[in-house]
């Protein structure tokens, strides 16, 4: 009986862990769906953001084709609307031109305290609503001026300081139910950046929750949900509840942080007492009842009991796979040859020699027609030719007729070039006469030498890709294996190390995590870089502070391999971007202390006609004279091996150029294989080049 009653106890717990799992899992999938839902919804305003960077102008109509398709497809958006910046001294050329689009009777309005639309007031900047679909039902809105709301114009504010997307708390649309307005920034692709307007879509929150049940394919009924715009903590604001009531008392609530556009939203959900009368537990009494008479209907039950977390977990493991993984998505030269025609007798006498003929050949018709065809013949066709005509006519033994092959030709000028030659036999009264036609290939044999360097130059480029991921792969994992391993021992809340343990682990990590960050930023530079996205921010700056402060922050490295640093840099002026000339001397920097075991380092200038000259000099091993025209390269390193001796993404120095030629300047090197080497770059003293 004591073994029957802990067996009762037990499975009563293991039931409602089960349980409380179960359902855990099911919240975390709501959570998740809705987090997906409202990113997928975001995702609609930034494309339609897009569709106005890459557009010098985009009309009405152009705006109604791309939001009615998306507006079909999401019924969760209310409206999708675009709202120009106008400033004060633009706003009666822009009502001008409104109603000259069609928009009668068309001027920037506010809302009066009588609830009717009126003329907007004086204000420095107007952001009316110009586009908005569905337009039906949504006239009203045309013209109004969103700065006149203080809520809007906050949003609007918090979103251009920021750059991203930005959410209102909960606002009452006209159809009843909540919704929340996001505004995306759209900026001048300029060095100026300045700010052209906002797209903005309405959704409408309680069918974003409807959609999210949809999808994980849940019943409502199960669950008592309540989402509040926690933003602001003293006054959470309620944005959906599928009850009216309260929480049941002493009932688990699960509770979910959401960040939506800058705001945070809580989600608390709870089983209803639907799913709870529905999961009442009766194994637990079956277990009382049979253990006292069969201690082996016990074991069997545990057995299945086991079975079933073992289940639960892997339904666990399976759906948040499935969640990760829905999260996660030549032209051929053409060379087109002219077809020439022409036509012999049994002799080998040219008849006829179209205009394709004489443009191939160099030759005008009637310096062609009537003599023999060989003259077109390089040797050795030109001695042969005769007889081959004659030996076909006598033998029927063909090599050209009826067949076509690559041959040579020649040109007035002397020049013989390759060309296709299809020759067919006709008979006009009873005697024989040869048509051939003649296409020059000379563009084509380009072209295939052309692709066989182009095919060996892409497998080159593909060997350095493989071994730039290879390398790449060995790099973030290396990291990763740190953080990933340390994590286990701190999720043990009831066995934590001692103090100075966590912070050797936390130590550990940070460095880790600092070594994967140089990786990605590695990468981000050089995707900027190369698609035209990275811009300057030039200002005068001192060579010798500049390298002052890069050697401030590497001292530490080199003090711990004993290598001396030494600043010899002068006062001199330079223009320059000061973060990226600190990225630039702390990647020659740094790879000079990583390749130097003992010696000294030092960074020295001098002037140069309109620019600054800076040099690092290192004692290090230096570098092959054979590897010294590729160390400036992408996706190119002396040793990219996942097995090499020193880390780093292999990117440094090929971003490290291309921000001196940004900046309008060069970069050079020059070792010797064991003795050091001398990386020096130029930066302009001033203004840049044109």
């Amino acid at each position: 009986m004591g073994l029957t009653l802990l067996a009762f106890y037990l499975s009563i717990t293991w039931e409602k862990r089960a349980q409380q799992l179960l359902f855990q899992h099911r919240v975390d999938g709501i959570v998740a769906t809705l987090n997906k839902e409202l990113s997928i919804n975001i995702e609609v305003l930034l494309g339609l953001n897009s569709l106005f960077q890459s557009s010098q102008h985009v009309d009405r109509e152009e705006f109604r084709i791309y939001t009615l398709s998306r507006l079909a497809r999401y019924d969760t958006i209310h409206a999708l609307e675009w709202a120009p910046r106008i400033a004060a001294h633009e706003r009666e050329s822009h009502e001008r031109q409104a109603r000259s689009d069609g928009l009668d009777n068309y001027v920037i309005t506010q809302g009066s305290r009588a609830g009717t639309m009126v003329a907007a007031d004086k204000r420095d900047n107007y952001y009316p609503v110009y586009y908005v679909e569905p337009l039906t039902g949504n006239e009203i809105v045309i013209g109004f001026d969103l700065a006149s709301n203080p809520e809007r114009l906050a949003l609007m504010q918090q979103s251009a300081a920021s750059g991203e997307v930005r959410a209102t708390s909960g606002i009452q649309l006209i159809q009843g139910d909540l919704g929340i307005l996001i505004a995306a920034p759209l900026f001048k692709q300029d060095e100026s950046g300045q700010l052209l307007g906002f797209t903005l879509g309405v959704y409408r929150i309680a069918r974003i929750i409807r959609q999210v049940f949809k999808l994980a394919h849940i019943d409502s009924s199960e669950f008592r949900m309540k989402i509040w715009d926690s933003t602001v903590a003293e006054s959470p604001q309620l944005l959906f509840s599928t009850t009216d009531g309260g929480f049941t008392k002493g009932a688990r609530v699960h509770t979910a942080q959401l960040a939506v556009a800058g705001r945070n939203w809580t989600v608390s959900v709870m089983p209803s007492p639907d799913y709870i009368n529905r999961e009442i537990i009766v194994g637990p009494w079956v277990v009382l009842i049979a253990g006292l008479l069969l201690s082996l209907l016990l074991t069997q039950y545990v057995r299945v009991l086991r079975y079933r977390e073992a289940k639960v977990s892997y339904l666990v493991e399976q759906r948040t796979q499935a969640l990760e993984l829905s999260e996660r998505t030549t032209n051929t030269i053409v060379d087109s040859a002219v077809t020439a025609v022409i036509t012999i007798d049994k002799y080998g006498t040219v008849q006829r020699f179209n205009p394709a003929a004489e443009k191939i050949f160099g030759y005008a018709s009637h310096d062609v027609v009537g003599n023999n065809v060989k003259m077109l013949m390089p040797e050795p066709y030109h001695s042969e030719h005769d007889g081959y005509l004659h030996n076909y006519q006598q033998t029927s033994d063909a090599k050209i007729i009826g067949i076509g092959r690559e041959v040579s030709g020649r040109r007035k000028d002397g020049s013989v070039f390759p060309m296709l030659l299809a020759v067919g036999e006709a008979r006009v009264d009873s005697d024989p006469i040869y048509v051939g036609t003649v296409q020059d290939i000379t563009l084509q044999k380009e072209a295939e030498q052309a692709l066989i360097k182009a095919k060996n130059s892409a497998e080159r480029a593909n060997r350095q890709k493989s071994e730039f991921l290879n390398m790449m792969s060995h790099e973030l994992r290396t990291p990763l294996t740190v953080i990933l391993g340390y994590l286990p021992i701190l999720k043990k809340a009831d066995a934590l190390p001692p103090p100075d343990l966590i912070a050797e682990i936390a130590t550990d990590i940070d460095a880790s995590g600092q070594h994967l960050l140089t990786l990605i930023n590695d990468l981000l530079d050089l995707s900027k870089i190369e698609s035209g996205s990275m811009t300057l921010i030039q200002e005068s700056v001192v060579a010798s502070d500049a390298v002052a402060s890069v050697l401030a922050k590497l001292w530490k490295s080199a003090e711990q391999k004993g290598i001396e640093l030494y600043n010899n840099a002068k006062e001199l002026q330079m223009y320059a971007d000061p973060f990226r000339l600190q990225q630039i001397l702390i990647n020659l920097i740094g790879n000079a202390i990583k390749f130097t075991q003992q010696g000294s380092i030092t960074v020295e200038t001098k002037e140069m006609p309109g620019f600054v000259e800076i040099a690092v000099v290192d004692t290090g091993s230096g570098i092959a004279e054979d590897d010294l025209a590729v160390v400036f390269e992408k996706f190119r390193q002396i040793d990219s091996s996942s097995t090499r001796s020193r880390g780093g993404s292999g990117l440094g120095l090929a971003i490290t150029r291309q921000l001196v030629e940004l900046h309008g300047g060069k970069i050079m090197v020059t070792s010797r294989l064991g003795e050091g080497s001398r990386f020096s770059f130029t930066i302009p003293v001033s203004g840049g080049v044109e």
